[in-house]
């Protein structure tokens, strides 16, 4: 097996504690399938531009976290007459856990998706 870098970043997001616990009380019987400590097995994964350094991904996520934000919240609050009025910033920092990796590996040969 080939192993192929992509050259993107990848973004990998988590619902946080408290967006599980929010959308645990609206919707009980979902507690249980979803552990609020654990939501390491909730994760979604975007592949982003090759950026030169990391912050240049932060920046990226400053500037486009609301279409973030929505595909997350829309996951686990389906009624977005739920949702704080204005998101902003901050509601993606309390409500997922985020992080980078500049190193996407792809297992499957280039000719797969044609």
């Amino acid at each position: 097996m080939e192993l192929y870098d992509i050259n993107r970043v990848a973004l990998i997001v988590s619902p946080s504690t408290a967006l599980l616990n929010w959308a645990i009380s609206e919707t009980p019987a979902i507690a249980e399938d979803v552990d609020p400590d654990d939501p390491s097995d909730l994760s979604s994964v975007y592949l982003l531009p090759d950026f030169d350094d990391i912050e240049e991904a932060d920046d990226w996520l400053e500037d486009n976290f609301q279409a973030v934000l929505e595909t997350l919240l829309e996951e686990w609050i389906p009624d977005d007459s739920l949702w704080p009025e204005r998101l902003e910033f901050k509601h993606l920092e309390k409500y997922a856990e985020y992080s980078f990796s500049n190193i996407v590996i792809d297992t499957v040969d280039p000719d797969y998706d044609e």
